[in-house]
């Protein structure tokens, strides 16, 4: 007997985009009604002066990125197996993108387009890889969802995407954002 995972509703392309762009929204407004010195954090000029001239542990930054990387990826493969997966994924999109509004929003805040630059930076190389690792599963959601062995398959595909993007943000990541920073 073929085993199957069917999604009753599904979720579409603009529906996601929507999500996202909403909780970018929502991240910029919860910034805008907080006082400046509320994130003080990793924006300050301090902060980055120290980070541009910081020597950087390699494998231990390696095993905390690792974790954090791949506790997100078991956990998204996990939603994916229940009938919910596409409220769950409609989730994680709008927090996604109200972290990223929280972040650009902030940034700009403290640093005005220098902030900007330094988001984008922090970003760059790891996001060609994490893309296809998690983006797999919204097309996996677009396009129906048939098989279990498919869906393995693409899980499995996409950790192979998420273990590059762990090594390109680990370490490549921050010698790109130290040589940004140096120079600014």
């Amino acid at each position: 007997m073929k085993e199957t995972l069917i999604y009753h509703k599904s979720i579409s392309p603009g529906t996601c985009l929507i999500l996202f762009f909403a909780g970018i929204l929502a991240g910029i407004l919860f910034v805008q009604t907080l006082s400046d010195d509320s994130f003080a954090g990793i924006f300050s000029e301090y902060f980055l002066n120290q980070y541009a001239a910081l020597e950087i542990d390699g494998k231990k930054l390696f095993r905390y990125v690792g974790g954090y990387r791949c506790g997100q990826y078991a956990l998204l493969v996990c939603c994916g197996a229940v009938s919910a997966a596409p409220v769950l994924m409609g989730l994680f999109l709008f927090f996604l993108g109200m972290t990223w509004g929280t972040m650009i929003s902030v940034s700009t805040v403290r640093l005005g387009l220098k902030g900007v630059l330094i988001c984008v930076a922090g970003v760059i190389p790891q996001i060609l890889f994490y893309l296809p690792a998690f983006g797999w599963f919204l097309l996996w959601l677009w396009n129906g969802s048939s098989s279990r062995k498919k869906y393995l398959f693409f899980a499995g595909a996409g950790f192979f995407f998420l273990l590059f993007g762990i090594v390109t943000e680990v370490y490549l990541n921050p010698l790109l954002l130290q040589q940004i920073l140096r120079k600014m």
